[in-house]
């Protein structure tokens, strides 16, 4: 191979050893709201005692771009290129989550019990306590991981520090100065505790409240290797309280940044993707289609991209899996998944409450807080049962429940238990609602269905009232719809564009 090849290989694996880094965990930006990358890649490797944070929603770059790419004809994009693309949708995904997801934060990642990577994490940080333990208990004792664990505490202590703090800053460097302390190693005369005092007070003014109880454990250590690597594990939590700190400050500046932000990243990824658009384009023609199939006339061009839009946006939530996913909201078909799960869920619960309570039970009066007690214990029973064949086996419990749940109320009102045959009824239509064509289940699809498209329909926010006979369930509807709202609006506002461009090329 020729010193050219060789030079242009070790150009691409830089280029994507380079990526990869960049690309990290990304933020959330859904609802109208896990990850900052706390430490560098050095960082990372010099931590013998430290875990890794991850944020609720990841994705990286073998996640994220799967869902952009489409088959295409042969062309010639070189290794540069595609890194520079994959890199652009980890950026803007990263983008995207802080703006849309007010929960988006960094948690700490727990490996698998019993996994590869947890076995050898957990003996690599073991080994390395073990050996500073017979390195302090060596005549005379050496200190040679001891200063490395000092400098690498001071780095993290200057982690958690505001870039105005430079009195703070000042004082770290001069305490744990590592000169000073290679001198006091020299000269015998090095304290661990006295340091391992000052480390904490400094933790204790700089944490946050959650974190009082771990400072007052570490006070009360007197091993110094047991106190050190508490330290250590307390100090990798508050780093990740600070990513989490500096996400919530600066959230509201990358939500308001993130609309063109996202645009040109995506932008950057067309310009090497041929057809990027493909099933976006399918997804709005085919509801375009339907949108004219169902007018007496046709529209104007003006009037149908919305209509065709607010259409396409409410199929989302009763999507077919045989259609492929459009590429503009391939960030948020997780979350568009969730959604429908607990659109799911409303439609299950508030039909048993239909069907059960809606009758002449001899209760003299269903209360709001008796409707919400059954609404939660059915909750409980049905768990994250959705489909026909989970509903054929956990509603004869839910069945059960309900039973059970309005004796115990007649009881309190001193009125009979329930008849046999109206036990048998009230089961009976509550095994009804695993049909798929029930008719209380289609009823109540119909109304959150309606709700949720005048929710997006609207052109200025107004008040939108409950559907019928869900006012007990209003908390979630309202939740389900803001969330469904706000991905809307920030999608739209993304890709308005291209949406325009691709429903009017049919027309």
């Amino acid at each position: 191979m020729s010193d050219q090849s060789n030079k242009n290989r070790s150009s691409s694996d830089d280029d994507r050893s380079s990526s990869k880094k960049e690309v990290t965990e990304p933020v959330d930006i859904s609802n109208a709201g896990p990850h900052i990358h706390a430490n560098s890649e050095n960082q990372a490797e010099n931590n013998t005692s430290s875990g890794e944070a991850t944020p609720k929603r990841v994705r990286t770059t073998s996640q994220s771009a799967p869902a952009f790419i489409s088959a295409s004809p042969p062309g010639f994009v070189s290794l540069e290129e595609i890194m520079k693309a994959a890199n652009s949708v980890s950026k803007m995904a990263l983008a995207h989550d802080i703006a849309v997801d007010d929960d988006f934060h960094l948690e700490k990642v727990d490996l698998p019990s019993g996994s590869i990577q947890k076995t050898i994490k957990d003996i690599a940080h073991q080994a390395f306590w073990d050996l500073l333990k017979e390195e302090f208990e060596e005549d005379p004792p050496k200190y040679d991981r001891a200063l490395t664990l000092l400098e690498e505490i001071k780095e993290w202590l200057l982690s958690l520090l505001l870039p105005h703090q430079t009195r703070s800053q000042q004082e770290i460097k001069d305490k744990l100065d590592t000169e000073l302390i290679r001198q006091q190693i020299s000269a015998g005369t090095l304290d661990l505790h006295s340091y391992s005092q000052y480390i904490i007070s400094l933790m204790a003014k700089l944490c946050a409240p959650g974190r009082d109880d771990k400072i007052r454990e570490l006070t009360a250590m007197k091993d110094i290797v047991a106190l050190y690597k508490g330290i250590f594990e307390t100090l990798e939590l508050m780093r990740i309280d600070m990513a989490n700190f500096t996400i919530r400050m600066s959230r509201p500046h990358i939500a308001a940044c993130s609309v063109e932000y996202e645009r040109s990243k995506f932008e950057d990824y067309l310009k090497i993707t041929p057809d990027g658009l493909r099933n976006t384009r399918a997804w709005l023609h085919r509801n375009r289609k339907e949108i004219l199939a169902s007018s007496a006339s046709a529209s104007n061009n003006v009037q149908t991209i919305p209509s065709v839009l607010v259409h396409a946006f409410m199929e989302l939530l009763c999507w077919d899996g045989s259609h492929p996913w459009p590429e503009t909201v391939a960030m948020d078909e997780q979350r568009f998944a969730e959604m429908r799960q607990k659109l799911k869920g409303i439609q299950i619960l508030s039909s048993i409450l239909l069907v059960s309570l809606n009758r002449d039970i001899g209760l003299q009066q269903a209360s709001p807080e008796f409707r919400n007690s059954v609404k939660e214990h059915a909750a409980v029973v049905l768990g994250d049962a959705r489909s026909s064949e989970e509903l054929e086996a956990i509603l004869p419990n839910v069945g059960a429940q309900v039973v059970e749940d309005i004796n115990n109320a007649l009881k309190k009102q001193g009125a009979p238990e329930l008849s046999e045959e109206n036990k048998k009824l009230i089961v009976a239509e509550i095994l009804a609602l695993r049909d798929p064509g029930n008719r209380v289940m289609e009823i109540i699809h119909s109304r959150l269905m309606d709700f949720l498209k005048q929710v997006i329909s609207n052109e200025v926010a107004r008040p939108t009232q409950i559907p019928m006979g869900l006012s007990l369930f209003k908390s979630e509807i309202a939740g389900v719809a803001g969330r469904f709202a706000r991905l809307v609006s920030h999608n739209r506002a993304v890709f308005a564009q291209h949406y325009a461009n691709l429903i009017q090329e049919e027309a």
